[in-house]
Parts: C-alpha cells; sequence; structure tokens
C-alpha cells in the first residue's frame, strides 16, 4: 500500500495531510465566524423569549425573518426600494463623472491644486449632511436634493484619490515615455491613467459607503418615500423587526456593493504590479 504524494514548487513530494493543514486557518476561521454568528443569532432569539429583555425593543430573529417574508410580498416595499435605488444611481455616477476628471486635473496641474485644494479638503472634511437643510430649501424635498447629498457624499473621496494617483506615477514610467517621445497627452492617457486606476478604485469604493449613508439619512430626515423615510416610519411606530429588515436590506446592498469594487480594486492592483 503506498501513499500518494502531491508534488511541490521545489520538486519534493507533499502528503495531501499537509495541503490539508494549509487550508486548514482559512477553514478553521470561516468556522468561527460561522459559530459566532450563529450563537449570536441564539442568544437573541432566546434572551427575549425568557423575558430578560423586552422583545418591544430588540424583536427576534424570527421575527425578524417572518417581517422580511412579509415585505417581499408587498409592492410598496419594493417601490421605497426602487427610490433609494435610483437617487443613488444618480447621485454616484454624477460624482464619477465630474470627480475622476476635476481629480486627474488636480493630480497633473501644480497651480489647480494650490488653488482647489484647500477649500476642496475643508469640504471633504465637512460632513455632506449638514448642507442637506439648504439642499432641501433650493431642490425640495423629491429625489433631486437626495441625489445632491449622494453626489456630496461620493464625489470628495474620488476626486481626492484620482488626484494622489495621479500624482504617485512612477517617474521612470514617465521619463521613459519621454525618451520615446511620447507628448504630454501620450502620457496621460499611456501611463498617469493606468498608474491611478488602483487608486480611482480605492476612491471608488470608499464613495459607496458614503453614498449609501447619505441616501439613507437622507432620506431619514426629509423624504416622502425611500427605504430611509421607511426607516422612519417603523422607527415611529417602534416596529423593530421591519426596521430590522430595512437596516439588513441597505447594509447588504452596501456590503455587496462593496466588495465588488474591492475585487476590481485588487484585480487592478495585481495588474500594475506585473512586470
Amino acid at each position: 500500500m503506498s501513499l500518494s504524494l502531491g508534488k511541490s514548487a521545489d520538486g519534493t513530494r507533499r502528503a495531501p495531510g499537509v495541503r490539508l493543514l494549509r487550508r486548514w486557518p482559512l477553514r478553521r476561521s470561516t468556522t468561527i465566524s460561522l459559530l459566532s454568528v450563529l450563537i449570536f443569532l441564539a442568544l437573541w432569539q432566546t434572551v427575549p423569549a425568557l423575558g430578560l429583555m423586552n422583545a418591544r425593543y430588540t424583536s427576534q430573529p424570527s421575527a425578524v425573518a417572518i417581517a422580511f417574508a412579509q415585505m417581499l410580498g408587498e409592492a410598496s416595499f419594493y417601490g421605497h426600494a426602487w427610490v433609494s435605488l435610483q437617487e443613488f444611481v444618480l447621485g454616484f455616477v454624477l460624482a464619477l463623472a465630474v470627480a475622476v476628471p476635476f481629480g486627474a486635473l488636480l493630480g497633473t496641474s501644480r497651480q489647480v491644486r494650490l488653488i482647489l485644494d484647500p477649500p476642496l479638503m475643508a469640504l471633504y472634511i465637512a460632513p455632506p449632511l449638514v448642507l442637506l437643510p439648504i439642499l432641501t430649501i433650493w431642490l425640495g424635498i423629491d429625489m433631486a436634493s437626495k441625489v445632491a447629498v449622494v453626489f456630496l457624499g461620493a464625489f470628495f473621496p474620488i476626486i481626492v484619490n484620482t488626484g494622489a494617483g495621479m500624482r504617485e506615477a512612477d517617474p521612470r514610467l514617465v521619463r521613459a515615455a519621454q525618451s520615446f517621445g511620447a507628448g504630454r497627452l501620450a502620457i496621460f492617457t499611456h501611463v498617469l491613467v493606468p498608474g491611478a486606476l488602483p487608486s480611482i478604485a480605492m476612491g471608488v469604493r470608499l464613495a459607496v459607503g458614503r453614498g449609501v449613508l447619505s441616501v439613507v439619512v437622507g432620506e431619514l430626515f426629509v423624504s416622502r418615500a425611500g427605504i430611509g423615510h421607511l426607516l422612519q416610519i417603523y422607527g415611529s411606530a417602534l416596529r423593530m423587526d421591519r426596521l430590522l429588515v430595512c437596516a439588513l436590506v441597505v447594509s447588504a446592498f452596501g456590503y455587496a456593493l462593496t466588495q465588488l469594487v474591492r475585487r476590481l480594486e485588487d484585480g487592478l492592483r495585481s495588474w500594475r504590479a506585473e512586470p
């Protein structure tokens, strides 16, 4: 009876058990994470049932699951979700379309950077939601004011990271392009932009979180529709089960979109690192 061995990179053979042990830390971390979630859900379900906490204020996983199933059968829920999605997409696409060109300009022009960098940094630090009352007066309580809030929330991470990516271009590549007679436009399109893509992707990833937060909080305070509006209604009525459903939907959307952009960012960094 012989033991089948796999060949390693150095030509030696390793038993299957060795490869299994190498994968064990990953499996162990996944198992621990899953067990933590299950323990939390079990405690959440049990503690209110034993009367140790008021279920009216904490709800229970079973109640949240029932509420989620009920809301999936309500057309109004999809209508509110559609409003929030429209506001987010419109504001985010506008921010992307404006911030990337302006960020490229900031990264390649020292004069423009000296003029615009201080006010941009001040606005970047300030939460865009402090401008919500002004935007509401200017644009009303309908979709336009929330689109503007999302735009402001997403704009600054993208423009700042785009400018930083342009400034961090490898000078050796720039000199090599110049030695081959490349002009400013060719250097910009073939050297600066490809080199800045990972930084731009990181700005987009940061902007996703700020954009999702902006649309929900904007709807929470000033709106007649949207997931944030539902949060306000269910919170006022102490419907914790439905309140948590809305919160979980927003969290799942933001997490999924962030992970998608993170994968794109990792791919761009790997591509940039290739010789």
